[in-house]
């Protein structure tokens, strides 16, 4: 088993998932360290509603 990932980790995996798919080994250590940290959870979830928030701003037609 690989060495658990930190919180912050966690972090820079979330938003980099973003731009590039994770790895297979980031993706299972992302979900180890999902199901055990009450912060990481409800900062993945603050971090999904903005980036939808982001999705949903960026795809309207905005005239200058």
């Amino acid at each position: 088993m690989a060495k658990p990932i930190t919180c912050r980790e966690t972090t820079y995996l979330v938003i980099g998932a973003r731009d590039e798919p994770l790895s297979s080994s980031e993706i299972d250590a992302l979900a180890e360290h999902l199901k055990t940290c009450s912060h990481c959870q409800v900062a993945n979830k603050q971090f999904s509603q903005l980036f939808a928030q982001l999705d949903t701003l960026l795809a309207r037609d905005v005239k200058p």
